[in-house]
């Protein structure tokens, strides 16, 4: 008896589609996350720390907005 293979290779296909998926989705909002910290760490060092916040804000306002709009698809 061979444990490895399955008995129904449309449910493991399915299965495999949709972690790829959904870790693809993750590596997106990974990806978006960490161009936002770029963004404030680079403002905060050439102009301050003011300017590090607002960027801040403007990085959530963006990311609140994407997600919004990915919701409703």
């Amino acid at each position: 008896m061979n444990l490895w293979k399955r008995k129904n290779p449309e449910r493991r296909a399915e299965r495999r589609r949709k972690a790829l998926s959904f870790l693809g989705l993750y590596l997106d909002d990974l990806l978006m996350v960490s161009g936002g910290v770029c963004f404030v760490a680079a403002a905060a060092l050439r102009w301050g720390a003011a300017a590090g916040l607002a960027t801040a804000g403007g990085c959530l306002v963006l990311f609140s907005v994407l997600v919004a709009r990915a919701g409703r698809r």
